[in-house]
C-alpha cells in the first residue's frame, strides 16, 4: 500500500454516501499510514467463516459485521479463541443471534474472521474533531473497561513522537508498558510512533471526523491494532478571513496609548462613572451627550461635552460607550464614520440574554464593526486599563508609569478585583482588558498584542470560553514560550454537539480537552482570583525558578511539619540539605526545641527574629546550597507581632535583613506572615515587607501554591524551547 491508499478508500466510501468505514476498510487505511493492524477475512457465511479460519490458522476471532454496530462486545458479537472448523461455524450462528437479540435493527453482514492475537498490553488511541480546537488525539489503557478506567491523556493533533511520550507518561496505567507482575513490556516508542502518526493523518485530512483504535496490543518488540472503525464526515468550511484585522489590532494598540478619549452617555445616575475614571486620563478627555439635563454636571466636573463625535476637533483614539442596547449598533456607525479608533461598549443585555432582541442586536454590532477596522471591545465589559496614560476602566484604580504584567478577563468583575489588588502586591499592570462577550476581538488578539510587548514579563487572564479554540492555543503557546502564562478558567467549555460513536469521542469531555490544551500549551492553570494574585506577584517580582525543590523554614516543631506537609502535598520538594551546609549548621544552631533538618525549625537559634545574625547565617547556607532551588521564610507572627505596634523597628530591621538577603541571592525567597489575631499589625508588616521589595504570603498553603504555578510555568518553557 502507498499514501494514496487512504484517501482512495475515504473518497469510495464518501462517494457511497457512508459516514463510516468498515473495520477492513479503517484497517487497510491504517496500514497505509505505517500503523500495523491485524486485517481479517470477511465471510458472510458459517462456511465462507471456517474456510477463512482454515486459511489463517487457529486459534481465531470473529466479530460481526454491521454497519449499525460501534462496540461489538456489547451485542455479543465478538468471540475469541476458537480453535477448529466446528467452532468457527457455531461461532457464526451465536453472533447472527446474538445481533438479533440485542440489537433487533441491525443489518447483519456476517463476521469477520483473523488470528488470534497473542497477549499483549491492551491500549487505545483515537482521533476526535472539536468543534472549537479541531483534531483530538487521545492515548489511553483499553479494552473492554476503558470507559470504566477513563485512564487516558489527550492532545490537540498533530503531536509528535516526544509528546505523544508525555502523553503515556501521564497515564496511571503507565508502568504496564515497563512490564509488571510478570507480565511482558510494551513498546512504548512503537506506541508513541503509532499516536504520532494517527494524529498527523487527522491533522491533513479534515473529512476523518473520529478513529476509534481499542483494543491496540503492545508488544515488547511492536504494536498491532486490533480493532479499529473510522467515522467520516465532509469538513467545516473555514470562516471568511478578517480583511480588516490588521488595521483593527494597530486601532486597538492606538486606543491603549490614546491621546484622544471620548466617553458616551455618562449620565449622573451612574455618578458619571466613567467620566470619573477618565479624570486621570493625560490626553484630551470629551463628553458625548446630548441630554440638557446632563451637561452641566458634566461641565461642572471640567469635561469638555459636545453634542456628537463629528464636534470633537481630534481624531478619537478611545470611545466608550454607556448607552442602552438598542442605541448601541447606531452609536458604533458614528464611531465608525468619524474615524474613532476602538470603542468599548459598556452596554450588556445582548446574547449573554439569550433573547431574540439581545441576539439580534449583537449581530448588528458585529457586521457593522467588521465591516470597518474598528477596534470593538466587548460588549458587555469594563474595557480598557492602561496606567501609563491614565486610561481607567473604574474610578479607584491607580495610574503613573506602565508594568510589566498584562491581564485579560471576559469578567469586568474579575479585571476590577484583580487590578485594584495588584498594587498592594507590589504588581505593576501593563494593560489589562475587560473583554466582555468577545463579538469581534477573540482573546487571541489581546493575548498575542499584549505578549509582543517586550515590557510585558507575565500574562494573566480569566477566561470563560472561546469561539476559536485552536486560534487561542497557538496565540497562548506563542506567548508561553517567552513570558509565564497564567490562566483561570470560569465554568466549563461547551463543546458541541457529536455523534458519540466511539469511546475515544465519549472520553474526551469539554473539561478534559482544556486540561489538555492548556498543559501543550504552556499555560498553567490557578483556581482562583488570590491563587492568580499569588503566583503573579511571585513569577513577576520574585528570581526565576530553575526547579521543585524548597528550603524551608518555620519557627516552631509544629509548623515545621505543617509547612511541609503543605509543599509536598503542591507537589514540591524538600531535599535534606547538603553534608557541608548540615556542618556548618551544627556549629551554631540551637537544637533545643529545634532541628537544622530541611525544613528547619528554626524560631529559638533565630530568637523570633532578634538574632539576625543567625537568621543570615542560616539563609546563606541554604543559597549557597546546590540542592535548594528557592526558600521560604516564615517570619512568626504571635506574641512577637503584638510589640510591633509599638516597636516597629523591630520588624523594620528583621525585614531590612531579609530584604537585603533577597536582593543578592539568585534564588526565588518570600515571606510568610499569617494574619494570626493581629491582622492590622501583620497587613502593616506586609506592606513593609514589599516595600523591601520582597514576596509575600497569607499562608503556608497560598506559598505552596504559587511556587508550584512558578515551577509549572518553568517547565513549561522548558519543554516549549
Amino acid at each position: 500500500m502507498n499514501d494514496t491508499t487512504s484517501s482512495r478508500i475515504i473518497r469510495h466510501a464518501l462517494s457511497d454516501g457512508r459516514a463510516a468505514l468498515s473495520e477492513i476498510e479503517s484497517k487497510r487505511l491504517l496500514e497505509s499510514i505505517g500503523i500495523p493492524t491485524a486485517i481479517p477475512e470477511p465471510a458472510a457465511t458459517a462456511d465462507e467463516a471456517a474456510s477463512a479460519a482454515e486459511r489463517i490458522g487457529f486459534p481465531v476471532v470473529l466479530k460481526v459485521i454491521s454497519p449499525e454496530v460501534s462496540h461489538k462486545s456489547e451485542v455479543g458479537g465478538v468471540l475469541l479463541a476458537l480453535n477448529s472448523a466446528a467452532e468457527v461455524r457455531d461461532g457464526f450462528e451465536r453472533i447472527r443471534r446474538n445481533l438479533a437479540a440485542k440489537a433487533p435493527g441491525a443489518r447483519f453482514e456476517g463476521v469477520a474472521v483473523q488470528a488470534m492475537a497473542p497477549e499483549g498490553v491492551e491500549l487505545i488511541a483515537g482521533i476526535i474533531r472539536d468543534e472549537r480546537f479541531g483534531p483530538l488525539v487521545m492515548a489511553g489503557v483499553g479494552g473492554v473497561f476503558v470507559e470504566v478506567l477513563k485512564d487516558t491523556a489527550l492532545r490537540l493533533a498533530p503531536v509528535d513522537e516526544s509528546e505523544a511520550r508525555a502523553m503515556l507518561s501521564e497515564l496511571r496505567g503507565a508502568p504496564l508498558l515497563g512490564g509488571v507482575r510478570g507480565r511482558l513490556a510494551g513498546d512504548t516508542d512503537a506506541v508513541a510512533n503509532l499516536v504520532a502518526a494517527l494524529s498527523r493523518f487527522a491533522a491533513e485530512n479534515p473529512e476523518v471526523r473520529e478513529i476509534d483504535l481499542n483494543p491496540i496490543a503492545a508488544y515488547p518488540d511492536g504494536v498491532r491494532v486490533l480493532d479499529a472503525r473510522i467515522l467520516l464526515g465532509e469538513p467545516k468550511a473555514a470562516p471568511a478571513p478578517d480583511p480588516n484585522k490588521v488595521a483593527r489590532i494597530e486601532n486597538l494598540k492606538r486606543a491603549f496609548a490614546a491621546k484622544t478619549v471620548a466617553v458616551i452617555g455618562d449620565k449622573r445616575m451612574g455618578g458619571y462613572m466613567w467620566l470619573r475614571a477618565m479624570s486621570t486620563f493625560t490626553g484630551k478627555l470629551y463628553s458625548v451627550q446630548i441630554d440638557p439635563n446632563e451637561i452641566p454636571g458634566i461641565e461642572a466636573m471640567g469635561v469638555d461635552n459636545r453634542k456628537s463625535l463629528a464636534e470633537i476637533p481630534e481624531r478619537v483614539d478611545y470611545a466608550v460607550s454607556a448607552v442602552p442596547r438598542q442605541v448601541a449598533p447606531r452609536i458604533l456607525k458614528d464611531c465608525v464614520a468619524n474615524k474613532v479608533g476602538a470603542i468599548g461598549f459598556f452596554t450588556s443585555g445582548f446574547s449573554e440574554t439569550g433573547e431574540e432582541l439581545g441576539v439580534r442586536l449583537e449581530q448588528d454590532l458585529k457586521e457593522n464593526a467588521l465591516g470597518s477596522d474598528i477596534a470593538l471591545v466587548g460588549p458587555n465589559c469594563m474595557g480598557l486599563y492602561s496606567p501609563a496614560v491614565g486610561l481607567r476602566n473604574f474610578p479607584e484604580e491607580t495610574t503613573g508609569a506602565g508594568g510589566d504584567v498584562c491581564y485579560i478577563s471576559q469578567s469586568g468583575t474579575h479585571t476590577i478585583n484583580f487590578c485594584m489588588q495588584a498594587p498592594a502586591r507590589g504588581i505593576k499592570i501593563n494593560t489589562a482588558a475587560s473583554i466582555g462577550n468577545v463579538l469581534v476581538l477573540e482573546a487571541a488578539d489581546y493575548i498575542d498584542m499584549m505578549a509582543a510587548d517586550p515590557a510585558t514579563r507575565v500574562l494573566g487572564m480569566y477566561i470563560e470560553g472561546v469561539r476559536d479554540g485552536r486560534r487561542f492555543f497557538e496565540s497562548v503557546r506563542r506567548a508561553a514560550r517567552r513570558i509565564p502564562v497564567l490562566v483561570w478558567k470560569g465554568g466549563v467549555t461547551e463543546a458541541g454537539a457529536r455523534a458519540t460513536f466511539s469511546h475515544t469521542a465519549s472520553l474526551a469531555t469539554p473539561d478534559a480537552v482544556w486540561r489538555a490544551m492548556m498543559r501543550q500549551s504552556g499555560a498553567v492553570q490557578v483556581e482562583s482570583l488570590d491563587a492568580m494574585l499569588d503566583a503573579v506577584e511571585l513569577v513577576a517580582r520574585g528570581k526565576p525558578l530553575k526547579g521543585r525543590r524548597m528550603g524551608l523554614v518555620a519557627m516552631t516543631g509544629g509548623q515545621s511539619v505543617v509547612i511541609t506537609d503543605t509543599f509536598a502535598g503542591a507537589g514540591l520538594e524538600i531535599p535534606a540539605l547538603s553534608e557541608s551546609s548540615y556542618d556548618e549548621l551544627k556549629s551554631f544552631f540551637n537544637i533545643v526545641g529545634g532541628s537544622y533538618r530541611n525544613p528547619l525549625d528554626a524560631g529559638g537559634t533565630i530568637g523570633g527574629g532578634m538574632h539576625l545574625g543567625n537568621l543570615e547565617r542560616i539563609l546563606a547556607i541554604l543559597d549557597r546550597d546546590p540542592v535548594i532551588d528557592a526558600i521560604v521564610l516564615e517570619i512568626g507572627t504571635g506574641l512577637r507581632a503584638s510589640r510591633w505596634a509599638t516597636h516597629e523597628d523591630e520588624i523594620t530591621g528583621l525585614l531590612d535583613k531579609v530584604g537585603e538577603f533577597a536582593g543578592r541571592s539568585g534564588k526565588p525567597f518570600a515571606v510568610v506572615l499569617h494574619p494570626a489575631h493581629v491582622e492590622e499589625i501583620v497587613a502593616r508588616a506586609k506592606h513593609l515587607a514589599r516595600e523591601r521589595g520582597l514576596v509575600v504570603f497569607d499562608s503556608f498553603e497560598r506559598a505552596a501554591g504559587a511556587f508550584r504555578a512558578a515551577a509549572q510555568c518553568a517547565e513549561a518553557r522548558a519543554r516549549l524551547g
